[in-house]
């Protein structure tokens, strides 16, 4: 298993992040960690990944992981920083307004949905702006 470790960890070293990069290799080698029952590892991966090549796709698995251990602060952070990331997804802010809603958290969810109302019509004014 230390093998398999090693090879996640020199791809993931070899790779431009900076030019390109890969969600699937990043998720990959989190799934290896999960599946050895180092969560930290994964965290740890994922986390990286955020910092060198942020994907929607590693948002939204590193998300769907922290809500299946019911790490709802988490997830909350992650939404978050997603969010930061990409203010315009519209993705990101439903469903982290329908996190809130099914969690019975309904001013939370409505403060979601305000934000992200603002947001995205600021968006649209900005661009209207540059016509």
């Amino acid at each position: 298993m230390e093998r398999t470790r090693d090879v996640y960890r020199e791809c993931l070293k070899l790779i431009p992040h900076e030019k390109f990069s890969f969600a699937k290799i990043w998720l990959l080698a989190a799934q290896f960690e999960i599946s050895q029952l180092n969560l930290k590892g994964a965290r740890q991966i994922l986390g990286n990944a955020f910092g060198k090549a942020p994907k929607d796709n590693i948002f939204k698995k590193y998300i769907e992981i922290e809500l299946q251990l019911g790490n709802i602060d988490r997830c909350r952070k992650l939404y978050e920083k997603y969010l930061e990331w990409a203010p315009e997804n519209c993705y990101a802010w439903s469903k982290y307004g329908e996190l809130e809603r099914s969690l019975a958290e309904t001013e939370r969810a409505r403060a979601i949905f305000e934000l992200a109302i603002l947001d995205i019509c600021f968006l649209i004014v900005r661009i209207f702006l540059t016509l």
